[in-house]
């Protein structure tokens, strides 16, 4: 193993997808060098652990460049690509979600950021993006590593404390604040982003995706949810119109940028020497959709959060949100009437279903340990060893049993 792997495994050549080859780096290593002498060697090793990726393939790129002053510096650049596995590459195009997450990189999130620099704030949302010599003929997304600055993701399984959250609605806030801006400077974001994966021509899809028949199976044998079963038994024939219907967004409300899919493995912290949180980064934007902020607050709080903060401190968070949000809105000139408290709350309350599908398809992935089987074919059928395990993992079912009745004893779940 070379030095310039740093610990990682090389992969065989013979396991490399064959359009490898045709990646060359120089435009993206001179901006990260400057003007260099040239490559002394090229390394990929896997990017993600067994059972930690669902819908594509992430190799990292170890490159060891000679500058100009003949000093050797090593590079790392992330590469997610189509995925080499049929079925979830067909669904990954149909659903254009590598397109859209090209967009987000190279396009959004630089305007995103130039509003805050404008207004005399430096912030960063997401890792640098970079573009490949020539198109290797597959899409792709190629990123700095970010562990090459010791970013790292915290501990899914145990959940982010009151700090870690705190930092990521304060991150989080500045999003959406800065999506609210950029549509009033530009217009609204295109169909791909206001409609999103939420089409009738998706319904299938989705169907398939969201059906609760394995959920709903563990739960009617869970201690006391036999009145949540009864009120839940039925969902699916009537889960994905409604899903369709509550994804339209609403001229008249306040909307922004949601991220889709924000949950621990998709944040990355960078800590100080005393372990004091320096930075908070996104990354994974594929999924984002135009809509209620109801949606992310729902998507990071009941996945995210510790245990003991999802339910207990739901209504701190919210409000914690909130400040920054509007304190963001302000720094950037927003023209529009500034959202208020009350109406935040109340769009929280009419997507009860965002909330429902958080807790019952998301959040048992989320407290999934890791396993051979993570991708999104077993994800789908109910009756795969993944979903067997999801909805009987102890550790899921004990935090349901709280999660479930707060959702019921505030409306959430009255969406039939």
């Amino acid at each position: 193993m070379s030095e310039a792997t740093n610990g990682h495994k090389a992969i065989p050549a013979e396991d490399l997808p064959k359009w490898l080859s045709n990646i060359t780096l120089k435009k993206a290593i001179v901006e990260q060098t400057g003007i260099f002498e040239n490559i002394v060697s090229f390394t990929p090793v896997k990017g993600s652990s067994e059972g930690e990726n669902y819908s594509s393939q992430f190799l990292r790129l170890l490159v060891e460049v000679e500058l100009i002053d003949h000093s050797i510096r090593t590079l790392s650049f992330v590469l997610k690509a189509q995925h080499n596995n049929e079925v979830m590459a067909a669904i990954l195009d149909k659903l254009k979600l590598f397109q859209k997450e090209e967009q987000m990189y190279h396009n959004i999130l630089p305007k995103f950021e130039k509003l805050y620099k404008n207004a005399g704030k430096r912030i960063q949302f997401a890792p640098r993006a970079f573009k490949v010599d020539r198109d290797p003929g597959v899409d792709y997304i190629l990123l700095e590593d970010l562990h090459l600055k010791q970013f790292k993701n915290e501990n899914r399984l145990a959940g982010l404390d009151l700090v870690h959250m705190q930092k990521v609605l304060e991150k989080l806030a500045a999003f959406h604040a800065a999506s609210a801006c950029y549509v009033e400077h530009n217009g609204l974001f295109g169909e791909e982003f206001t409609v999103g994966v939420f089409s009738e021509a998706n319904r299938k899809l989705l169907q398939e995706f969201n059906a609760s028949g394995a959920f709903l199976a563990q739960l009617k044998k869970w201690k006391n949810a036999q009145k949540l079963y009864e009120k839940l038994a039925d969902s699916d024939d009537y889960l994905v119109d409604r899903l369709l219907q509550d994804q339209q967004y609403n001229p008249r409300e306040f909307n922004v940028l949601n991220h889709g899919d924000c949950w621990a493995n998709n944040i990355m912290f960078q800590h100080d020497a005393f372990g004091n949180i320096r930075e908070t980064l996104f990354v994974d934007f594929q999924v984002g959709k135009y809509g209620s902020p109801a949606n992310d607050l729902y998507y990071l709080i009941l996945s995210s959060a510790a245990p003991e903060l999802k339910t207990a401190k739901f209504d701190y968070l919210v409000r914690y949100y909130f400040d920054n949000l509007v304190e963001n809105l302000k720094l950037l000139q927003y023209h529009r009437p500034l959202p208020k408290l009350k109406n935040l709350h109340a769009s929280l309350f009419r997507n009860g279903l965002a909330a429902y599908m958080v807790v019952s398809k998301v959040l048992p992935v989320v407290m999934l340990d890791k396993t051979d089987n993570a991708n999104l074919e077993s994800y789908i059928s109910d009756e795969s060893k993944m979903k067997n395990a999801m909805f009987t993992n102890p550790k899921y079912v004990q935090v349901m049993t709280e999660v479930l009745p707060w959702l019921d004893n505030r409306g959430l779940l009255d969406w039939k």
